[in-house]
């Protein structure tokens, strides 16, 4: 199925500008830290983490990646036409409620996807019955995470009903780490022995046809005895740890900035109210400006007041409520101001007060939800 991408839905002048040199850098940074039989998968769900799945593939299925991971069968099946050397798994388990004829399609395409029940596994079974398709399966163990693992116990019984199925193949097991991007990794470190555990009692490390892996971008970095034959990054590959180090093993460069024009100038008077809820008044004669971006786009209503933003060499402050695609800008102390220029909404520099760690900490958040709530209608630019 050929997947077009309709250009009447984007608004150019909204400009998200990705650098191909700096995600590759990163994906070889990360990759460095590892043996160098241990292949990378790269973590493209949500719209690549918010910097546009499309553009984010092609730049990086020509380099050092082996897998592409997804979070459905919709990213997968949006991504396949570009892809032509590397897998690609879907991390969202086989469920009943699922489509037969997606499982199908999955076998067909060759996705890999996740097993996480015994009832998942059934209805796969069903579903490829009387086909000729093989299916690649990871098994999901849980060892501390609480969402979509098997209890070790039942995944034994799986791995057992596996053997008599000859429709699925297993090709992975995996877990994933709870506390990995925390301070304290000890429990991470618990969730490890576990899944050691598992695996060998199974005797599956034996096994040269299986991927293992537990590695988040966090467990990359800091837990290097937990590579096993795959690592998955995610928000490092796009330049970020999961929160800012002092002392990171590897420099990693931001790969997007999102830059958007004032569209209007006007002057508000000392004592004048901007926005809903009059909650900005001006303390003097405010040269003001719009920018057609708002929350809509992504940009979080709690920056209402608080965010800033670049134009040229000064940072100038958010005024008033974010509204829904506009918001308002004090460029008194700017020089020159016209409309047209370009301001930076999100910085491309982790010490940036508009950067993607700022942003982030006004609004009580983390790095990935700035990132990944930025529209698809944002103009990607690949320089």
């Amino acid at each position: 199925m050929k997947v077009y991408r309709d250009q009447s839905f984007i608004r150019p002048d909204l400009q998200a500008h990705l650098y191909s040199e700096r995600l590759l850098d990163n994906v070889r940074a990360l990759r460095g830290l590892c043996a160098p039989s241990t292949r990378f998968c790269a973590v493209v769900k949500a719209n690549a983490y918010g910097h546009g799945i499309r553009e984010v593939v092609n730049i990086l299925k020509n380099g050092p990646v082996d897998f592409f991971a997804v979070a459905t069968f919709y990213e997968a099946l949006h991504i396949r036409p570009l892809v032509h050397r590397q897998s690609i798994l879907i991390l969202e388990p086989i469920h009943p409620a699922q489509p037969a004829e997606q499982i199908r399609a999955c076998a067909a395409a060759g996705f890999h996807c996740v097993l996480a029940s015994l009832e998942g596994l059934d209805w796969a079974a069903r579903a490829l019955a009387g086909t000729d398709r093989i299916l690649p399966v990871h098994l999901n163990i849980e060892t501390g995470m609480g969402r979509c693992g098997m209890p070790p116990e039942e995944a034994a019984a799986l791995l057992t009903r596996l053997r008599s199925q000859t429709m699925l193949r297993l090709a992975g097991v995996f877990t994933h780490y709870a506390t990995a991007d925390e301070d304290n990794i000890s429990f991470a470190w618990e969730q490890h022995r576990r899944f050691e555990a598992f695996l060998q009692e199974h005797r599956l490390k034996d096994r040269p046809d299986l991927l293992i892996h537990s590695c988040n971008s966090a467990a990359t970095l800091k837990m290097p005895p937990a590579h096993y034959t795959m690592v998955r990054c995610g928000i490092s590959m796009y330049g970020y740890y999961s929160r800012p180090m002092s002392q990171p093993p590897i420099p990693l460069k931001p790969v997007l900035k999102l830059q958007a024009p004032l569209t209007l100038i006007k002057t508000i008077k000392a004592g004048e109210s901007v926005g809903y809820g009059r909650s900005f008044i001006a303390k003097r004669d405010t040269l003001a400006a719009i920018v057609p971006l708002g929350y809509a786009d992504g940009y979080r209503r709690a920056f209402s007041n608080k965010a800033v933003m670049k134009l040229g060499d000064h940072f100038i402050p958010v005024i008033g409520r974010v509204c829904m695609d506009q918001l308002i800008v004090d460029v008194t102390d700017v020089p020159n101001v016209q409309t047209g220029q370009m301001v930076t909404v999100i910085d491309d520099d982790h010490q940036s007060p508009c950067g993607v760690y700022a942003l982030a900490e006004l609004a009580d958040t983390i790095c990935y939800e700035i990132l990944t709530m930025i529209h698809a209608h944002v103009n990607r630019i690949v320089h």
